[in-house]
């Protein structure tokens, strides 16, 4: 009789056990529910798409969030997913670093997977894109104040461009060479006009180095390449649109195309015909925003601007 009590008691015990086991992996847990403000000397969020980096300046807005966070069981099948992943480094006062990426229905925590509750996720992930978004509002704004002038490319190496401003330009009387980033790796050429725009300050030095560049823009090739290679355009709708060399950061973008490119021409021709261009066909495009188009080539989407007085 007591055996069978015995059994009956460990029986007992052991499904309390499974029923507490259970109720905490369906219940979760809060991973930083002690998470403080003053515990974080720095943090960034990475966005993919548009793999672009943000500095978080204010990391109290993070904090609330990431208290909020619910985590199961381990699960590490996020890789087989597709979709936007945003990625927060933080670096804590005692010199660690951590990784927490929201890419829902999961957690990555340094590179490990966890399925997650969906609304602290999702709440992660539309914080990260309003992050995305001030920061272009910010920059749209330091390119609209910023200031401007034209130059002629004189040399280009693979992250710079040597320039030399125009006649008239009040940057000619500062130097006659300046040395420019080309962070967005225009394809530019000796004797290219391009239009650079910057925040104003000039840095002493030779050739001369501007403050902070917002934009270039290519604005004239060369003679010598207009016999022997157009920009890359394709008309459409009766208009032609030339090839910027951006790439577009917009995020959250609809998944059906506005038209495709179904015929080509000679690189050195310009399309007469829609939905044609002069660098192949096959593509699909979407309109971008001030009279672009954005045609998707090589799994990146690159912009195209129309150009009232090109015709």
């Amino acid at each position: 009789m007591k055996r069978k009590t015995i059994i009956i008691s460990l029986i007992c015990i052991l499904s309390a056990v499974i029923i507490v086991m259970v109720t905490a992996v369906f219940r979760g847990r809060k991973p930083y529910k002690n998470l403080d403000s003053s515990q974080i000397v720095s943090a960034t969020v990475r966005l993919t798409p548009p793999d672009k980096t943000i500095q978080i300046t204010e990391v109290t807005e993070l904090v609330n969030l990431l208290k909020d966070v619910v985590i199961y069981n381990e699960d590490n099948s996020y890789t087989g997913y597709s979709g936007q992943g945003v990625t927060f480094t933080v670096t804590m006062a005692d010199g660690t670093q951590t990784s927490i990426m929201a890419y829902n229905p999961f957690l990555v925590i340094d590179g490990v997977g966890y399925k997650t509750k969906y609304e602290p996720c999702e709440a992660l992930n539309h914080y990260a894109n309003i992050l995305l978004e001030q920061t272009e509002k910010l920059s749209f704004a330091d390119i609209t104040h910023g200031t401007t002038f034209q130059a002629t490319v004189i040399e280009i190496t693979d992250s710079s461009i040597l320039v030399k401003p125009v006649d008239g330009s009040l940057e000619l009387d500062s130097s006659d060479k300046f040395s420019v980033p080309n962070t967005k790796k225009l394809a530019l050429q000796t004797g290219d006009t391009v239009e650079i725009v910057y925040n104003g300050d000039i840095l002493e030095s030779y050739p001369a180095q501007l403050g902070e560049v917002y934009k270039i823009t290519l604005l004239e090739q060369t003679e010598a390449d207009a016999m022997w290679d157009r920009i890359p355009m394709v008309r459409i709708n009766g208009k032609l649109y030339y090839d910027t060399g951006r790439e577009s950061t917009v995020s959250g973008r609809c998944g059906n195309m506005d038209g495709e490119i179904i015929s080509t021409v000679d690189g050195t021709e310009i399309p007469m015909e829609d939905n044609q261009s002069n660098f192949g066909s096959g593509f699909g495009y979407q309109y971008g925003t001030e009279d672009t188009i954005e045609i998707f080539m090589n799994e990146k989407w690159f912009i195209f601007e129309y150009r009232e007085d090109s015709e």
